[in-house]
């Protein structure tokens, strides 16, 4: 079998977001908010064209931020998805986006 040339490959974008809420937010809750916004927003078609996903070992529970990987046509509509949520759990919540980037290494270090 061979290999996907990478011209064909989907590119990648990483998100770095930020979450402003009236109490701390744990990993968990920032799994479900990622996928909640996509869903409501693009709806399971698009959140899976999307590529949406919280990127593992990313969550800072001291500065409340994470990185967030989606596909690099969808890097707006992502954002859009998730400035629109406003409440989790009755509480106000704020999501939003930091830095975009085409390497996690630039968000990780930047």
């Amino acid at each position: 079998m061979k290999p996907i040339p990478s011209s064909a490959k989907e590119r990648k974008r990483y998100i770095l977001i930020k979450i402003e809420s009236e109490s701390r937010v744990e990993k968990t809750d920032v799994e479900k908010l990622v996928i909640q916004a996509g869903l409501q927003f693009l709806g399971e078609l698009g959140m899976a064209r999307a590529g949406i996903q919280l990127i593992e070992d990313t969550w800072n529970p001291e500065k409340q931020t994470a990185i967030i990987r989606t596909g690099h046509k969808f890097v707006d509509e992502t954002k859009a998805a998730l400035a629109l949520i406003k409440q989790f759990n009755n509480k106000k919540i704020t999501i939003s986006a930091l830095k975009v980037s085409g390497v996690i290494d630039k968000l990780k270090n930047g």
